[in-house]
C-alpha cells in the first residue's frame, strides 16, 4: 500500500487559529475591535493543495504548498462582516491569517473566503453544511 505524503506540517486547531486572529485584530487598533468579536463565531476550513516538490526527473525546487481557506459564519454575523469589510480589508484580513500561521507549516494562503450560512440545522435536520451555504464575501 502506498502511503500519500503532504510534504508539510499540520495546520492548527481552527479554534485556535480564530482566537490568535482574534487577538492580532485587537491589537490592530479600534477599528478592528468589532470584527476581532465576531471572529471566534466562525468554522474554518482548510483544503490544502497538495504540492510534491520530489517529482521524477525533475531538479528539487523548494515550494510552499497552496491553502484555500474559508471561514464560516452565522447570517447574522456573516450580514455584519458584509456591511464593514470591504476589498482592502479583505486582504488585509487574508495577510492577517497568513501571518498567523506558522511559518514552518508550509503554507501560502491562495483562496481565502467568507461565507455566510443561512440558519443552524436544527434537531432532526438533515442538511448538509453545502446545503445552507449563502453567499460569500
Amino acid at each position: 500500500m502506498k502511503r500519500s505524503r503532504s510534504y508539510t506540517y499540520e495546520l492548527m486547531d481552527p479554534r485556535e487559529l480564530l482566537s490568535r486572529v482574534k487577538q492580532a485584530l485587537k491589537e490592530g487598533g479600534e477599528a478592528w475591535a468589532p470584527i476581532a468579536e465576531v471572529m471566534p463565531l466562525g468554522h474554518v476550513e482548510y483544503k490544502p493543495i497538495r504540492n510534491n516538490p520530489m517529482r521524477s526527473g525533475s531538479q528539487y525546487q523548494y515550494q510552499k504548498a497552496g491553502l484555500d481557506l474559508t471561514l464560516y459564519y452565522p447570517e447574522a454575523q456573516f450580514e455584519f462582516l458584509l456591511d464593514v469589510l470591504d476589498r482592502e480589508k479583505v486582504m488585509e484580513l487574508k495577510g492577517l491569517f497568513q501571518e498567523t500561521l506558522p511559518e514552518r507549516s508550509g503554507y501560502i494562503i491562495r483562496e481565502f473566503k467568507i461565507k455566510g450560512i443561512i440558519d443552524e440545522p436544527g434537531p432532526g435536520d438533515r442538511s448538509t453544511r453545502s446545503d445552507y451555504g449563502r453567499d460569500e464575501i
